[in-house]
């Protein structure tokens, strides 16, 4: 099967449970370990784990648009923009509530221009006079809704794909670029400069030039995703962290994107390999599947690490609510919304 073809690929959901084990464990640890300093964390890092989706999401979403584009001609916004919405409002409604009600109890620091920042999707350009630990996921979100709001408008202008993939070089390059200028700036002393929006979305660019990849360089593509040497290119460069000099870690991030997007590749040229089978263990699976919704309860309840003094924010009391949380959200509210928002499909599941 060929990897336009392709309506489910397996693999996926146990990739997106990596990911977010990796932000779970990463923010259950206490500040101040050993392991932030070596180059080893690097690999399973939260801001790894959030990098993993990003290129799923930049892959599956482009490959969607691209699909709906071909078929009719354009891309519906009004449809794009309800599933978008039915997709990821519901948990994040549950999530705002037990935060606002944390917060006029007393549980937690009131922050309401902060939570102001993070319902209009701008947590990644929030000043840090209003960051909270509770809210400080909301930057990924963030970044994910503007690339919603600025990619399928230039996806659906520019008919050209090759042009298409020139914007996605640029994009990154820009990136780049931010990540060197943008540090070195004052006003980087009251802001978290590396998620705004340039640098931060290059890994969702990355998914989306491969899924340009696939349909600008078909035949090449295939080839690329049935050879074990995209593979051991994605490990290689995943594994950028170990062996690059000091001077080039702050790049990582588009490095290790590059070997995200070569793995993502593998995986959906190689849909009956053991990589896979692994990968779609029936937990794993599930995990994946709830991922969004443990992403968003975890920020209230772990935080980005252990130390408050609220109850339900100790171990293990955070974590088993996280995944409660999680698990109902899925089963009673997500899923529902779900069958709801097929009814906006124009083009077969990705």
């Amino acid at each position: 099967m060929s990897l336009l073809s392709l309506k489910y690929i397996k693999g996926l959901d146990g990739l997106r449970a990596v990911s977010i084990l990796f932000v779970v464990i990463s923010h259950l640890l206490p500040a101040g370990l050993p392991v932030y300093e070596t180059r080893y964390w690097h690999l399973f890092s939260g801001t790894t784990g959030v990098r993993i989706f990003f290129v799923i999401s930049g892959y599956l979403i482009t490959s969607l648009l691209m699909k709906e584009r071909e078929k009719y001609g354009g891309i519906y916004f009004k449809y794009f923009f309800v599933r978008r919405f039915l997709r990821l409002l519901p948990p994040l409604l549950v999530f705002y509530l037990i935060t606002i009600i944390a917060m006029l109890s007393g549980a937690i620091p009131e922050n309401y221009i902060g939570l102001v920042y993070a319902i209009f999707y701008v947590y990644n350009f929030v000043p840090n006079t209003y960051y909270t630990y509770e809210l400080g996921h909301m930057w990924s979100l963030a970044v994910e809704e503007q690339f919603y709001f600025t990619w399928p408008f230039l996806l659906n202008k520019v008919k050209i794909i090759s042009r298409l993939f020139k914007f996605v070089i640029l994009f990154i390059v820009v990136s780049i670029f931010a990540t060197t200028i943008l540090p070195q700036l004052s006003i980087a002393e009251n802001y978290h400069v590396s998620r705004w929006f340039f640098p931060a979305s290059a890994p969702i660019f990355i998914g989306s030039g491969l899924a340009l990849l696939v349909y600008y360089k078909k035949s090449l593509a295939e080839k690329w995703s049935r050879s074990k040497a995209s593979f051991i290119s994605g490990a290689i460069l995943y594994s950028s962290p170990l062996y690059l000099p000091t001077q080039m870690l702050p790049y990582t991030f588009v490095i290790q994107s590059l070997g995200i997007a070569l793995w993502l590749l593998y995986i959906s040229g190689n849909q009956g390999s053991i990589l896979v089978k692994g990968l779609e263990i029936p937990p794993l699976r599930y995990i994946g599947k709830i991922s969004y919704g443990i992403y968003v309860y975890q920020g209230f309840f772990l935080r980005t690490g252990p130390g408050s003094e609220f109850y339900l924010q100790q171990y293990p009391v955070n974590i088993i609510l996280t995944l409660i949380l999680a698990i109902l959200s899925y089963e009673l509210l997500e899923k529902r919304i779900l069958k709801i928002k097929e009814k906006y499909r124009r083009v077969s599941k990705v």
